[in-house]
């Protein structure tokens, strides 16, 4: 999935499950200490990018944060405005 992009792939396929050790040990990633029991063969027979009118846009809270930090400077700086006219008002 790809939210911010609105892009999702969808492979289609028939698994299988394998219990042969050496094809567990080649689906591990080195240095995880997991004791694998079985592995999931996927045969791909295709792949579609569905379309995008359904998946509502997601984003991390980086990306709000980076979007958002202009307007919420901005609110600081009249804020601050504010206070210095209400200072000068009394």
């Amino acid at each position: 999935m790809d939210y911010p992009n609105r892009r999702r792939l969808k492979i289609i396929g028939h698994a299988h499950v394998s219990k042969d050790p050496a094809v567990i040990a080649a689906l591990m990633p080195s240095g995880y200490a997991a004791e694998p029991e079985r592995g999931f063969l996927i045969d791909v027979v295709g792949f579609d990018w569905n379309c995008p009118q359904h998946i509502t846009p997601r984003f991390t809270e980086a990306e709000v944060r980076r979007t958002s930090q202009p307007l919420i400077d901005e609110i600081a700086v009249l804020r601050a405005h504010i206070a210095q006219l209400e200072r000068a008002a009394s």
